[in-house]
């Protein structure tokens, strides 16, 4: 949390001026003014939480905004001082995709996050029974996947641990192997979890395929992500709460193996719980809990993944996405406006 760290700082430095006589009360409201100036942070991506970094970005102009935001640049994103933020990055972002074919997979019932579809091949689409996710081709990761979780899908089946490619991508992509994550420092990191799919062998196979791994650091790995999928599958077990999850990665810090497999730098999930109506539709309403969290993915991450609740607009700024575009507008806006609190 450096950038509160900062704000507790300089509060004292101010004091400190005062005291020694360093400054008159005019030139004290200045400083004050420019350190403790209130930022709306609805807007601003998660990471000006903790702390951002050039790679937590898709383009110059995202990381200009977080720039232009704060005085003083607590996150370091203008090295030379010019008054422009991170200038390697891409001006812009990309385009969005256009509309994707629809689907009558139930794993995306509440919407294709990127429009993901077959002709983009950094927005590949891989549906499967077990669930739904996008694919970059040049990134060699996954950019999400989308899944429901209830008590049919938990089971007792053992974790199957059969890492291997992914022979669903198509001619020209390549096959990630786990051997790729020999002496990188990083897990392989699940998106949809071996625990959420514990019906069948099969299940629980599908969320071994390296289409649904990505380079994790150890300590968030086995830390906070690991904490959070338990709570999620306790609202099944505890309160036979059905759930409909979204989780990615987003960001650059670096690449690993000889194929440049991209490392990225945030991971998020959003879990929309819900009670299926009798009809069998989800019964997600205006009162329907929603946790969302961005956290870093590096080791010194806070063990407690509650410190890094956001809300589903922030992840929108974040990744560029849309969530939930399958319910009606009002209520999408309500749920995505409104912060995770769980306590």
């Amino acid at each position: 949390m450096a950038f509160f760290q900062m704000r507790s700082w300089s509060r004292l430095l101010v004091l400190f001026a005062l005291g020694a006589g360093l400054v008159g009360c005019g030139d004290l409201l200045l400083l004050a003014g420019s350190w403790m100036t209130p930022v709306d942070r609805s807007t601003l991506p998660p990471c000006v939480d903790d702390d951002c970094n050039c790679g937590d970005f898709a383009s110059q102009a995202q990381a200009q905004t977080v720039l232009d935001a704060f005085a003083r640049d607590p996150y370091g994103l203008d090295g030379d001082g010019n008054g422009k933020a991170c200038e390697l990055l891409p001006p812009v972002p990309l385009p969005p995709d256009p509309p994707a074919p629809p689907s009558s997979n139930p794993h995306l019932v509440l919407g294709n996050p990127s429009q993901a579809a077959t002709t983009n091949p950094n927005n590949y689409i891989i549906q499967r029974n077990q669930y739904v996710l996008s694919y970059s081709r040049d990134r060699n990761l996954i950019n999400w996947a989308s899944w429901e979780v209830d008590a049919a899908w938990l089971g007792s089946v053992k974790r199957q641990d059969n890492f291997r490619p992914d022979g669903a991508l198509p001619a020209g992509f390549y096959q990630v192997t786990p051997n790729d994550y020999r002496g990188s420092g990083y897990d392989r990191g699940h998106v949809v979890p071996s625990g959420d799919r514990t019906r069948t062998a099969g299940d629980n196979a599908a969320t071994f395929l390296m289409t649904n791994i990505l380079p994790q650091a150890a300590e968030n790995n086995r830390g906070p992500w690991r904490e959070l999928e338990e709570y999620g599958r306790d609202l099944v077990y505890q309160y036979d709460h059905s759930l409909h999850v979204f989780a990615g990665g987003y960001g650059s810090q670096g690449s690993l193996g000889n194929r440049s497999i991209a490392v990225p730098s945030r991971l998020w999930k959003i879990i929309v719980v819900y009670d299926r109506l009798p009809s069998g539709s989800l019964g997600v309403g205006g009162d329907t809990q929603v946790i969302a969290v961005d956290m870093p993915n590096t080791d010194q991450v806070d063990p407690d993944w509650r410190h890094y609740q956001t809300s589903i607009q922030r992840l929108e700024v974040a990744t560029g996405y849309t969530f939930l575009d399958n319910l009606p507008p009002e209520l999408q806006s309500a749920l995505k406006a409104r912060p995770s609190d769980v306590p």
